[in-house]
């Protein structure tokens, strides 16, 4: 199973969890305080997954940086202009993805899924300068 299919599942399996967790908090014969507690816990281990899955990814984004800028060095002129250009908008999509993380407060955010879209397509864009 590829790397890519594997976090889409992940994300999947967590998506569906919360939503299971939230239908019971819903439909259990508690009092309203303890639905209200309840969900907010609920929302507070989805926003927690988030942030994990989004440290997860700026880690990785970084390492996939921090590589190519030392493969920057060495390129030839034609090269290291698109690899500045790639490296550039890798650092664009990190500094996205980590304001756009603190700002989600879900994984259902859209702001968060474009910001981590980006960053994804960055780092694959980097890797293959990486494998040259």
């Amino acid at each position: 199973m590829s790397k890519e299919r594997s976090k889409g599942l992940a994300l999947g399996a967590a998506i569906g969890a919360v939503a299971g967790v939230i239908t019971g908090i819903l439909f259990a014969p508690k009092s309203g305080k303890e639905t209200r507690e309840d969900i907010k816990d609920a929302a507070a281990n989805a926003r927690n997954r988030l942030l994990e899955e989004s440290k997860v990814l700026q880690a990785e984004l970084r390492a996939v940086i921090d590589k190519v800028e030392i493969t920057a060095k060495d390129a030839s002129s034609k090269a290291s202009e698109a690899l500045k250009q790639a490296l550039e908008t890798a650092k664009e999509a990190l500094d996205d993805l980590i304001t756009k993380t603190k700002a989600a407060k879900d994984g259902n955010d859209p702001d968060f899924n474009m910001a981590k879209k980006k960053a994804e397509e960055a780092q694959k864009a980097l890797q293959k300068f990486i494998k040259k």
